[in-house]
């Protein structure tokens, strides 16, 4: 996520969990053996119900994806009439430059993801300032997206039951509560067990987020986040609002367009294309 100032906020902000070992993927599957056909025909605990609603989520992690690469591209006149809010000639020399200039992204779904850019070409007299600027925004958009993004692949936005969050039942649905440090999360779910807002306050920010879902044959898989971030906590509210296509990989599935929107400030469109996973050691041996 990105804050008024275009930084990424700190990543213990969002992925608050501990995140999940082999081990733990293998345990957690024994344990729904063993609880899902009562659990499913009788009353059960909240905590119980959030340890099998872990399971309907789409967690690629679990599986052994670890990272993928991707090449990436903006169509660069429409982002910059956009912005500017006037039509951009085709001789613009920034225009022309950022034509040449090739965009990667690679992401660690359990760490952090970035925005590769590079190009042979001299920038053009007089744009450095301002072509450095997009470049530096563009890296720290995409690295805000992915801290924000990963903790919904990774398993840590919605976690496994433990001494570190309580959860309770409300009229609404479920509520889960945890801290640590200085910061305090609060994340509420439906009847059905499907998150629906997370809130995270800390003394530098304070963060409300309302995630869609998309039910796909691999479980409920984050389409839409939707933020109100206020930073720090007292300062004017800022709207960003992040959108993800998917695109299937071997049997994984991965952005193939991200769209970041900060509202009243301008858009972003990246597509994302040729891209490759990697898996994580023990997944290579299976």
């Amino acid at each position: 996520m990105i804050d008024t100032q275009g930084r990424a906020v700190p990543s213990d902000l969002l992925r608050y969990s501990c995140l999940m070992t082999p081990e733990k993927v293998l345990l957690l599957s024994g344990v729904l053996c063993l609880v899902c056909t009562p659990l499913c025909s009788q009353e059960t605990t909240p905590r119980e119900r959030l340890l099998v609603a872990h399971a309907q989520y789409y967690t690629p992690t679990a599986s052994g994806l670890k990272s993928f690469h991707c090449d990436a591209a903006i169509d660069w006149k429409a982002m910059l009439t956009r912005l500017s809010g006037k039509e951009i000639p085709e001789d613009n020399p920034g225009l022309q430059f950022l034509r040449t200039v090739h965009l990667a992204i690679n992401d660690e779904l359990r760490g952090k993801g970035s925005l590769e850019w590079s190009s042979a070409a001299a920038l053009p007299a007089g744009r450095e300032d301002g072509i450095n600027q997009i470049r530096d925004g563009l890296q720290t958009s995409v690295g805000g997206f992915f801290q924000s993004w990963n903790a919904y692949m990774n398993g840590s936005m919605v976690p496994l039951p433990d001494s570190s969050v309580t959860i309770d039942a409300v009229d609404a649905g479920f509520h889960l509560s945890g801290s640590s440090k200085d910061m305090k999360i609060d994340e509420d779910f439906d009847k059905n067990m499907v998150l629906n807002q997370v809130l995270v306050v800390s003394p530098t920010i304070r963060v409300m987020a309302a995630p869609t879902y998309l039910k796909t044959e691999d479980g409920l898989i984050v389409s839409e986040i939707k933020s109100k971030m206020n930073q720090p906590p007292g300062a004017p509210e800022t709207e960003i609002t992040f959108h993800v296509d998917y695109a299937r990989v071997d049997s994984y599935q991965v952005p193939s367009r991200i769209i970041f929107d900060v509202r009243n400030t301008g858009a972003i469109d990246l597509a994302l294309s040729n891209c490759q996973v990697s898996l994580a050691d023990w997944a290579q041996k299976h």
